[in-house]
């Protein structure tokens, strides 16, 4: 009699709550594919002619911040942390979820006495996906968190990977200036010449492959390794690394799918 007035009771309550019990109890499905720590290395755009040649007819001089560099009009992001989990889609939305971090680098752009810092910046591969950061002006705060480039991966070519670096690249996805950015950029610097959807340039990211230096039990996964879950539509053996490459694609694709092979030699 106890046990079933508990029951009553947790079902009045989620009543109240505005939760129905099938819901309480629903459970989200279960991944494809997980990298539940990324490491390394950077992101890099290589600025488009036409976002530098705008900014130089403002007078305004981008550079970079912190750890960041440019270097032949590239701008380089060190890589410091994320993960990004996939979902097969339509059973979760959006289903690429994560976030691929760049702590302590950043890029300033300064007219005169006005100096804007983008920093701190943070992928999110949901739909739409969006590079965030934190934008600060002449030293002060304007917003921790705010989306400065929206990411098109339509453009994204195939991945490669380096076996004997241990690394996997991607290169494509295009990056634009968001709507927000560009309204607060012309606040900032007394124009109206900047335009959301403005081509900033083109991404490229390299990262450590999961599982290089050693092979990893069933049921274990290495440092920043990749995880299939019961949701995994592949079958027979699966190969860490190149399912770790393919998250990563699917994260940088902004959501667009990515079909990673298997390399033949690894079947069997």
């Amino acid at each position: 009699m106890k046990l079933r007035m508990m029951a009553v009771a947790g079902a009045a309550a989620l009543a109240l709550t505005g939760v129905g019990v099938g819901t309480a109890l629903a459970q989200t499905p279960p991944p494809v594919a997980t990298i539940p720590s990324l490491t390394g290395q950077s992101t890099s755009v290589k600025l488009d002619s036409g976002f530098t040649d705008a900014l130089k007819s403002l007078d305004v001089t981008p550079a970079p911040t912190g750890e960041a560099t440019v270097t032949d009009g590239t701008a380089k992001f060190p890589i410091t942390g994320g993960n990004v989990t996939v979902y097969k889609p339509g059973e979760v939305t959006p289903y690429v979820q994560g976030t691929i971090m760049h702590d302590g680098s950043g890029l300033s752009l300064t007219k005169g006495d006005t100096k804007v810092t983008l920093e701190n910046f943070v992928i999110d591969p949901g739909q739409p996906a969006t590079l965030k950061g934190k934008v600060s002006a002449n030293g002060s705060v304007v917003a921790d968190s705010v989306t400065l480039f929206d990411l098109d991966g339509s453009t994204l070519k195939p991945i490669t990977t380096d076996a004997s670096a241990g690394t996997a690249t991607l290169t494509g996805t295009t990056v634009k200036l968001s709507n927000d950015a560009a309204a607060a950029l012309n606040k900032a610097f007394s124009t109206d010449a900047l335009k959301g959807g403005t081509t900033v340039g083109i991404a490229t990211i390299v990262v450590n492959l999961p599982g290089q230096g050693g092979s990893a039990m069933p049921g274990t996964m290495p440092k920043g390794g990749a995880e299939t879950g019961a949701g995994s539509t592949a079958t027979g053996g699966i190969d860490g690394t190149l399912v770790g490459a393919g998250v990563l694609a699917l994260a940088l694709a902004g959501g667009a799918l990515v079909v990673v092979r298997r390399r033949a030699g690894a079947r069997g």
